[in-house]
C-alpha cells in the first residue's frame, strides 16, 4: 500500500529532523560545525518547536494504520448473509 509507505518514510524523516534539531539545541557547539553553520541553535529551536504537531500526527497515523487495515480487511472478507 503506497499510503503506508509514504507515512512510514515521512515519519522517519520527521523523527530524524526532530532528533537532529534537539541535538542542535542542546549540543549546538557540536552540531553547528558538523552542519557547516546551517543548523544554528536558534534555527534548531524553531524547527524543533514547529515539528512537534506534524511528528505527533504522523506517529498517531503510523500506530493506528495497522489496526485500521486489519479491521478493514476483516469487514471486507466477511461474507454477506443473503
Amino acid at each position: 500500500m503506497i499510503i503506508k509507505a509514504v507515512i512510514h518514510w515521512a515519519l522517519l524523516v520527521a523523527t530524524l529532523l526532530y532528533l537532529l534539531s534537539g541535538l542542535g539545541i542542546t549540543q549546538y557547539r557540536l552540531i553547528e560545525p558538523l552542519t557547516l553553520g546551517l543548523l544554528s541553535k536558534g534555527l534548531s529551536l524553531k524547527i524543533h518547536d514547529n515539528l512537534l504537531i506534524p511528528f505527533l500526527l504522523l506517529l498517531s497515523v503510523h500506530v493506528l494504520l495497522g489496526p485500521a487495515t486489519q479491521i478493514y480487511s476483516r469487514v471486507k472478507r466477511k461474507p454477506t448473509a443473503n
